[in-house]
């Protein structure tokens, strides 16, 4: 039995290898040099979305005792962020110490020059031919053929009888080979996809590496696929997909008729599936992977029982799947299932999932995204790669999954708060337990480990801050007032988990990526390009709403628009582009004058754009890229870069080059809180020090060579950020 594996293929590049019919080898690890014990360890925390202005407070208001205790004899500040402030994108400044432009990651979301079609920005996918491809089997009956007369031609003359052997393995090996084409055919995969972190420039823990630094690097957003690097193990954050390689696909098994949702596709990446139970039982299907591997079928879709029992008390719901069975209770949750996805009887890939009973009148299951399994995941997950199966054999099984949280489940009703939140705390405890044995462990000089969870939360739970916001719910927010607060109080609890483990000459920092805002309503761009001139349509044909699942299964992009009349489109959270001539595939914008002419009046007609419901600006900047960026890639980088006042962020339509009819659309939906597009000014993180520092005004860019500098490793050249000097 074969499953995929996964190997580096080179220093610069991380590919999947989807191995087939033949095991190959794990890599050993590599050699670990003794961490010194000269100068102090350094540990970094870092909190994804942990805003400045929700931090003081708490602190003011007693909640977070360890993180004052750090402001009172140490350091803290609110920390400038990138341009935008995304997670993938200030987190790779923090990596590198590079900005967006040099480092390539700039957005959730890049475009193709020749299609206009999204995709990930974080990493880029391709494909590799097997061997001889589709002709595999002939290969092999070749191979079967060729072994079998040397066969024979040795045994012959052994025998004294060349000629008469070589006939017997000719035969033989036509037999062999007419059995390897008839066996083999359909079992070998033709080609294997391949996956490169575009990422450029080098993280200060693979830095530290080359100069016999020992680390661990847990979560760290848009580190996938991992990078080997000297000395260290790293675990890889955001950018790590689920086993149909999205951001987080969940199922909802459901009687309800799916009305108005024809393909059973929600907008953030969903998957409803209608169910008829038959004396409360059915027989239904998983949303396995895609088929990378084959030309049929295009999905893996393994076969999933329920049996649900409404006389008990309360009513239960029994599992069978993948030969394991568990009964829940309504509203609770299961115990991990181990997913088997057979593409044939040789080639399988492997995923774990927990499900919840949602629901018995009218019956509704919920299903988490299937996280690849960390004992044997077949995309990469960790560096070295036995690091994650090392973690699992000690911890238990937890998410391999970047974006480990199912806000898009909350966000389209399919959960409710309670769940969600319970699924919040049994993620994230998981993780501290890891941080706090890899700390007692000791075998670190540099540590690193990123937590979700005051991002993911804050995402979700912001209306209940706002009681303008349209989502406002006075009962639920008497319920859940504090839930965001109570993500500030575990951060505090982890920075005193960590605290209690350091030295008395050791090094804490403690920070975030960006701060937070309340999202009262959505911004069309590509609307608003429409109607103010910028781009053309070629009939008035409604646009039809885009879903993440036409990105990750690349469906139908920019269907009516007009390339030949069209200066300007947006795409991404907040970027625009202009229709280049000799850039874009279609472009007519021409270089130079005209190119600098169309720019400086859309940021000046961007900025007069006035909500007319309540006479507020939408945009606060338009941003051009070389006034944030520099050493960028033309080709790659958006030409303007808008950042919207609080209330307002791009919506979800525009980000996947949608136009919906109107300009603003009530957000009245439960991802209440943002931060992606909204102007990096006004939406800083948070920096905590257990040193006295001087440097009133810190940017996530400086957090590279001041721990290089605690670390006494030698800074790289062409670094954006600077040491963060102590108080002398």
């Amino acid at each position: 039995m074969t499953r995929w594996m996964v190997r580096t293929t080179s220093p610069k590049h991380c590919y999947w290898l989807f191995v087939a019919a033949v095991a190959t080898a794990l890599l050993g690890q590599p050699v670990v040099a003794t961490a010194s014990d000269d100068g102090p360890k350094v540990v970094v925390l870092g909190f994804d979305g942990a805003d400045a202005h929700l931090t003081e407070q708490y602190m003011d208001e007693g909640l977070l005792p360890n993180l004052a205790r750090l402001r009172e004899n140490g350091f803290y500040s609110p920390l400038g962020t990138t341009t935008p402030p995304q997670t993938p994108v200030s987190w790779s400044s923090f990596a590198t110490g590079k900005n967006p432009g040099k480092n390539g990651v700039f957005d959730f979301l890049r475009r193709d020059l020749e299609t206009y079609q999204p995709a990930f920005a974080m990493y880029a996918f391709g494909s590799q031919k097997i061997l001889a491809g589709k002709n595999n089997h002939f290969l092999i009956a070749g191979a079967a053929l060729l072994l079998c007369l040397l066969v024979g031609g040795v045994t012959g003359r052994a025998r004294g009888k060349v000629t008469r052997g070589m006939v017997t393995g000719a035969v033989s090996g036509l037999l062999l080979a007419g059995l390897a084409v008839v066996l083999t055919k359909d079992l070998l995969p033709y080609h294997r996809p391949t996956v490169e972190n575009t990422r450029q420039g080098k993280t200060f823990w693979e830095v530290a590496g080359e100069q016999g630094i020992e680390s661990k690097v847990i979560r760290v957003p848009a580190t996938f696929p991992p990078r080997a690097y000297d000395h260290g193990q790293i675990l890889a954050g955001l950018g790590v997909p689920d086993i149909r390689g999205t951001f987080g696909t969940f199922t909802y098994y459901t009687t309800e008729p799916m009305t108005g949702r024809l393909d059973g596709n929600t907008e953030m990446g969903g998957k409803i599936i209608e169910v008829s139970l038959l004396n409360g039982e059915v027989e239904t299907y998983v949303n396995g992977p895609r088929n990378r591997l084959f030309d049929t079928p295009k999905e893996i879709l393994p076969p999933i029982h329920f049996k649900m029992d409404r006389e008990s008390d309360p009513p239960t719901v029994t599992i069978t799947v993948s030969n394991q069975t568990q009964t829940l209770d309504l509203g609770r949750w299961s115990d991990w299932f181990t997913l088997e996805f057979a593409f044939n009887p040789l080639v399988k890939a492997y995923g774990i999932s927990r499900f919840h009973f949602v629901s018995s009148e009218p019956f509704g299951l919920y299903m988490s995204a299937i996280n690849l399994d960390p004992h044997r995941p077949v995309l990469p997950v960790a560096e070295p790669p036995k690091f994650s199966v090392q973690l699992a054999e000690q911890f238990g099984y937890y998410k391999t999954l970047g974006w480990a949280m199912d806000t898009w489940a909350l966000n389209e009703l399919r959960i409710d708060e309670k769940t969600f939140l319970e699924d919040v705390y049994f993620t994230e405890e998981k993780y501290a337990e890891m941080m706090r044995a890899l700390m007692d462990e000791g075998d670190y000089k540099l540590f690193v480990h990123v937590y979700e969870l005051t991002d993911r939360v804050s995402h979700v739970f912001w209306r209940f801050f706002d009681p303008e916001h349209p989502a406002y719910d006075p009962e639920l927010a008497e319920k859940y007032k504090n839930a965001v607060r109570d993500t500030y109080v575990f951060m505090d609890t982890v920075v005193g988990d960590a605290l209690n483990r350091l030295g008395p000459d050791d090094v804490l920092m403690v920070c975030s990526d960006h701060g937070f805002h309340t999202w009262h309503k959505s911004a069309n761009y590509n609307t608003w390009l429409v109607k103010n001139g910028y781009m053309t349509l070629k009939n008035n044909s409604p646009d039809p709403e885009k879903k993440l699942e036409d990105l990750f299964g690349q469906g139908q992009f920019w269907p009516n628009v007009d390339w030949r009349r069209t200066k300007a489109y947006a795409l991404g959270l907040g970027d625009i582009y202009l229709n280049l001539r000799g850039r874009e595939a279609k472009g007519i914008v021409e270089p130079g004058e005209e190119y600098e002419r169309i720019r400086d009046q859309l940021i000046a007609d961007l900025l007069s754009w006035i909500d007319p419901e309540n006479g507020e600006s939408p945009v606060r900047r338009v941003i051009k890229r070389e006034d944030v960026y520099t050493g960028f890639d033309p080709d790659l980088i958006p030409d303007l870069i808008v950042a919207n006042n609080p209330k307002y962020r791009v919506s979800w339509q525009t980000s996947l080059g949608g136009i919906p009819p109107d300009l603003l659309q009530v957000n009245d939906r439960k991802w209440s809180g943002d931060h992606c597009s909204l102007d990096p000014e006004i939406t800083k993180g948070v920096f905590f020090a257990n040193r006295k520092l001087v440097d009133p005004e810190p940017t996530i860019l400086d957090l590279f060579p001041t721990i290089l500098g605690y670390l006494q490793v030698p800074l790289p050249e062409d670094l954006d950020g600077k040491v963060l000097k102590e108080a002398s």
